[in-house]
């Protein structure tokens, strides 16, 4: 009798080990994403008379530490579309940002299909700006040490175990040291999981 206890009881633990490993198996270290969607400036009122809204697109690598807390390496490209005014005589005017930043991101329901998240982080960004006046005269501003901030929060919706489609919105910074530019952005788009881990 003593030894079929011993024996159920080795079991039971050997049979919680190897079931815990196999959850563990299913966790995603390595994630990748893109997304792509539309920017608009609000401030200062000099950049937003002459650029209003455009579009972005991203990709980046997301490290998933665990199931609430990630670590978010991100590629941005953005272009503002040019708004004619009178008042400046410009002709044609370009606003290029190639922006790479770092973000710590935490979620909320970590278990739930559909799971909340917020996220911030440092940038940095090349900046590059075209205009024309008068039809005679072409000026670029080019600063590939532009320094700046982002945050913002958004929502997972899972499919699978390997693919979510998220939709997210923030706030972006980019100090140019005599104007500071603020942004606002919506995004669509969807994190792939690679590789699986054993242990968290």
């Amino acid at each position: 009798m003593k030894k079929q206890t011993i024996k159920l009881t080795l079991a039971i633990f050997i049979f919680l080990i190897g079931t815990a490993n196999a959850k563990a198996q299913f966790e995603q270290k390595l994630t990748l994403q893109t997304s792509a969607g539309f920017v608009a400036a609000f401030a200062p009122e000099s950049f937003v008379n002459i650029f209003d809204t455009g579009l972005s697109v991203d990709a980046g690598v997301q490290y998933n530490f665990n199931r609430t807390f990630s670590m978010v390496a991100m590629a941005k490209y953005a272009m503002f579309f040019f708004i004619p005014e009178d008042e400046f005589s410009l002709e044609t005017a370009k606003f290029n940002q190639l922006g790479f930043s770092l973000c710590p991101k935490v979620r909320f329901f970590p278990l739930s299909k559909v799971n909340p998240y917020i996220f911030g982080g440092l940038s940095l960004n090349y900046i590059n700006i075209e205009f024309s006046i008068d039809g005679n005269e072409t000026r670029t501003a080019k600063s590939p040490t532009n320094f700046g901030a982002i945050s913002g929060l958004g929502v997972d919706f899972r499919l699978n175990d390997n693919i979510a489609i998220f939709y997210q919105g923030g706030v972006n910074w980019i100090d140019m040291d005599v104007v500071i530019i603020n942004s606002f952005y919506q995004q669509l788009g969807v994190n792939i999981n690679m590789f699986k881990a054993k242990t968290l």
